[in-house]
């Protein structure tokens, strides 16, 4: 991702095979969207969305998962796709890896429950590619850790784990993105847990404490409404790649992706 401007990315999370969000993490607490998920990212793609984020909820709660979907999504779309959701093992990571040549996979709990096998992924070299994507980071040809995402899922300014169901037990999110940024780790994907589908505006002060310790990719998630929280983040994020990722204020109608796409530009013009 370019450190010149914020990359928009539409978040789309599945549920039995259905597009849903849920509210602060709770899984008793969703809302399904009508759609097919395909033509969703489809409409994501066409607007101008520079990536596309995907998690399995079943897979991230331990119910099940949702492979058959995010795989007809994998092989239909062309921009940059990152995937999360129950990747809590090494083996379970290189098998996605392995298995889908071009996409990244978000790690959100093995960095803590196993950080030597964590530390070990980020020092491997790449699989053969496979053929089963089209869309494409250039980067990703170069190393495993180009291709991993830590998820900071915050609560309180705290990692959490498992489905954001317990603390990570490593102190605060601060520290720990310093810890990241040592160990060679290259993007993360920072959450504040208890905004996350409410709608509420962006923790920005967590996102600025971030990346004073963090130099690589930063993307932004949690309590995104619209256009206005555009310029806040990118000031908070300013200084290396960074993005925004929206989920409740596009399926639910607030904003689209060429309203963000355009409100983006808007702005970098008054900026020059």
């Amino acid at each position: 991702m370019s450190a010149e401007r914020l990359a928009i990315w539409p978040s789309i999370d599945l549920r039995g095979g259905r597009v849903v969000r849920l509210l602060r993490g709770d899984w008793d607490a969703s809302t399904e969207f009508e759609g097919d998920p395909v033509e969703i990212a489809r409409r994501f793609e066409r607007e101008g969305a520079d990536g596309l984020h995907v998690v399995d909820l079943d897979a991230a709660f331990g119910r099940g998962e949702n492979g058959k979907e995010i795989g007809r999504i994998l092989k239909e779309i062309q921009i940059p796709m990152q995937v999360g959701g129950g990747l809590r093992t090494a083996a379970a990571v290189e098998d996605f890896l392995e298995g889908v040549s071009t996409a990244r996979a978000v790690v959100g709990s093995l960095p803590f429950l196993d950080r030597p096998a964590f530390s070990h992924l980020l020092r491997k070299s790449p699989s053969s590619p496979s053929s089963s994507s089209s869309s494409s980071f250039s980067s990703f040809s170069s190393s495993v850790a180009a291709r991993l995402v830590v998820a900071l899922d915050c609560r309180d300014g705290r990692p959490t784990v498992r489905g954001w169901t317990e603390d990570a037990g490593a102190g605060d999110a601060v520290s720990v993105a310093r810890e990241f940024a040592a160990l060679g780790v290259r993007a993360l994907l920072v959450t504040d847990v208890a905004r996350d589908g409410a709608m509420t505006g962006p923790n920005l002060g967590l996102l600025a404490s971030i990346r004073t310790v963090f130099p690589g990719e930063i993307l932004a998630s949690g309590g995104m409404r619209g256009p206005e929280d555009l310029p806040g983040v990118d000031r908070a994020l300013g200084g290396g790649p960074r993005g925004a990722i929206f989920g409740r204020a596009l399926h639910g109608g607030a904003t689209t992706v060429a309203a963000l796409v355009g409100a983006r530009g808007a702005a970098a013009g008054r900026g020059r």
